[in-house]
């Protein structure tokens, strides 16, 4: 397992993702319209996204992901009223996390904001290729129009092996009352 480095593409955020390993983690490839819009309001889908419209993210428990500087930085929104939480920052409009709620072990951070030597081998390969239905043009990997059964399982068991072990918490996106750090922004699309 390994220790890597969380940071914004200006570096104010910046923290640690421990223990990555293909076993504490899914690695996975999404082409949904909530992320295409994610990216896209942050101006950032050139940087972000893959050519088909695609995020890269390695799923992680929120016990996980430790922010060290720059935590004021965080902001959030959330693509429908009642659509994950995606953290972001305020500096560079950087994608930081996508996540349920506190009560849930699951934070999907981004690639791009995870850097150190050994990444890849860290994430391993990529798992799942999900929401193809929503690709722009026809991506090589041939994703799955919503999720597979394989891809289903792997992340519905990964979340409930988290519940068990109690990762859903700390967490540096949610308070104790279970209100997000930051006041979500409502997209009206």
């Amino acid at each position: 397992m390994t220790d890597l480095t969380l940071r914004c593409e200006c570096g104010t955020l910046q923290g640690t993702v421990k223990n990555v390993s293909p076993k504490t983690g899914n690695h996975l490839v999404c082409y949904c319209d909530d992320c295409q819009g994610f990216a896209n309001r942050l101006d950032a889908g050139g940087k972000w996204l893959d050519e088909w419209g695609g995020t890269e993210l390695f799923q992680l428990a929120p016990a996980q992901v430790d922010i060290h500087q720059g935590a004021d930085q965080l902001r959030c929104m959330r693509m429908t009223p009642k659509g994950v939480y995606r953290f972001y920052t305020a500096c560079c409009h950087s994608p930081i996390a996508n996540t349920i709620s506190r009560k849930m072990p699951f934070a999907g951070i981004p690639t791009t904001a995870i850097h150190g030597d050994g990444k890849e081998a860290a994430f391993g390969p990529v798992k799942c290729y999900v929401m193809g239905k929503f690709a722009k043009g026809t991506p090589p990997t041939n994703p799955h129009p919503k999720f597979s059964a394989s891809s289903l399982m792997a992340v519905m068991s990964f979340m409930l092996k988290n519940k068990i072990k109690g990762t859903n918490v700390p967490t540096p996106f949610f308070d104790d009352q279970g209100r997000a750090v930051a006041k979500p922004d409502q997209i009206e699309r």
